[in-house]
């Protein structure tokens, strides 16, 4: 089963850094019986509602100026569904994500809900193609940002977060300490079990 990632180069970001988290995440979910993707815009572009998009997020960057620092991240962030729809639907997470032990069995019993996603902004979730395509829309009609801050898709969507037990497989790394993500990702998938 696929579990799939979207990259889109941020100037700002530190890219030798960036391509070790993601061959972290590749490494951790392959280990775990997936097939790891990393998406990317021309990806995205497959998606009949893309230009849509696009243009929304465009709006959007020129009514918030404090979003323009975060531009690359915010329009991933969103771009991501459309190449998720434009892949046909299915499990999606950061290329921070380390898998511990979330096999496809068990997220394949997970997806009888309709949509998943974490609390927050989103970092893994499933959704079908249908699913895609409504939560796009929805973007391109919604306010994708508050005072300036980046609404997380559970609300946009107006859903539950309902992915549960699920996100105690798994782990969103995230700097802190000095500590490069890589670093921590390296250190934490090559801990012996139970320690």
């Amino acid at each position: 089963m696929n579990i799939y990632a979207f990259y889109q180069s941020i100037p700002t970001a530190d890219q030798p850094e960036e391509f070790a988290c993601a061959n972290w995440w590749k490494t951790s979910w392959t280990a775990n019986g997936w097939n790891p993707v990393m998406l990317n815009r021309s990806h995205a572009q497959g998606s009949p509602l893309y230009n849509k998009l696009q243009q929304k997020l465009a709006q959007e960057l020129n009514k918030h100026n404090s979003l323009v620092a975060r531009a690359a991240w915010f329009q991933s962030r969103f771009t991501r569904w459309c190449a998720l729809h434009a892949a046909g639907g299915g499990w999606m997470s950061d290329y921070d994500v380390l898998n511990l032990d979330l096999t496809p069995r068990a997220a394949k019993e997970a997806e009888k809900k309709t949509l998943l996603l974490n609390e927050g902004p989103a970092y893994l979730f499933y959704a079908s193609a249908e699913h895609c395509l409504g939560a796009i829309r929805k973007f391109i009609s919604e306010d994708l940002s508050e005072d300036g801050n980046v609404r997380p898709e559970v609300d946009i969507l107006n859903c539950e977060p309902e992915l549960g037990v699920l996100l105690e497989r798994v782990v969103h790394v995230r700097s802190r300490g000095g500590k490069y993500r890589s670093a921590k990702m390296q250190e934490i998938f090559s801990q012996p079990e139970g320690s």
